[in-house]
């Protein structure tokens, strides 16, 4: 009887993850988004489950904001043999008209990437005496 029982079942159950990886491998993800107008802003909700925040990059450009994230997932079967996956999401989204860029701000919280685009008011209010 072999020293390590498990020792086949590892080779066998590390050979599956490879082969299921490698399926998945360089594949970029689309992630979950929700977009809402309010009345001084609009709000793109993004979800980017196990990101941390120093993997998200966020880019602007003259018509759409760019977001793109890195995935990083580590999988042990045994003390010594353990495996990263990395992933990618990307989303590119074009920017609603009327939006002061300037003023875009994100919040990063529990996994939601929050981006906050405010409108560009125009006009004035006329007070009446």
């Amino acid at each position: 009887m072999s020293s390590q029982p498990f020792s086949q079942f590892e080779k066998f159950f590390i050979s599956l993850i490879d082969r299921t990886m490698d399926d998945y491998a360089d594949k970029e993800l689309t992630p979950l988004t929700h977009f809402t107008e309010k009345d001084s802003k609009w709000i793109l909700e993004i979800d980017l489950p196990m990101v941390n925040k120093d993997g998200i990059e966020l880019t602007l450009t003259d018509d759409h904001i760019v977001v793109a994230a890195k995935l990083e997932k580590t999988y042990c079967v045994s003390k010594h043999n353990c495996m990263t996956e990395f992933n990618y999401f990307k989303k590119i989204t074009l920017l609603p008209t009327g939006i002061d860029k300037e003023k875009i701000s994100a919040k990063f919280n529990k996994g939601i990437l929050s981006i906050y685009m405010p409108k560009i008011t125009t006009g004035k209010d006329i007070r009446i005496e």
